[in-house]
């Protein structure tokens, strides 16, 4: 019977990424390494292939999604929301994504400041401002 090789997922983003290493990816691969690749790309919110291209520095798109995500869920940056206060970073992006459901007044106020909608556009706001 052989035994699994477990990957060095720290070892793969400095081979990656050389001299140029972020500390957000060295402590995103941290985490894989600590938990399971798997599980670190459930905590940030992306896929295992978003997850192993950010590692080996061929990530097709931009990195500040996954950059917030990971600073707020694995590093404890925080914003100040408009609506909430003080929030972690990764729960921001979140919260940006979701749509109005209506379930709440709170949740009516979080999209309208995300998008600028009839209140000045919040400015940890990934979403164009409107008219642009």
């Amino acid at each position: 019977m052989t035994a699994i090789k477990r990957i060095d997922f720290l070892a793969k983003a400095k081979a990656a990424w050389g001299d140029n290493l972020p500390e957000w990816i060295a402590e995103l691969a941290r985490e894989a390494n600590r938990s399971s690749g798997i599980a670190a790309s459930a905590k940030i919110g992306c896929s295992q292939t978003a997850l192993s291209q950010v590692l080996s520095n061929k990530y097709p798109a931009s990195l500040d999604r996954i950059e917030g995500r990971v600073r707020g869920a694995l590093m404890g940056a925080t914003v100040t929301c408009p609506v909430l206060g003080e929030i972690g970073r990764d729960y921001c992006l979140e919260q940006q994504e979701m749509d109005n459901t209506m379930a709440s007044s709170v949740r009516g106020r979080i999209y309208r400041a995300c998008r600028g909608i009839g209140v000045p556009q919040c400015s940890h706001s990934h979403h164009k401002p409107r008219g642009a």
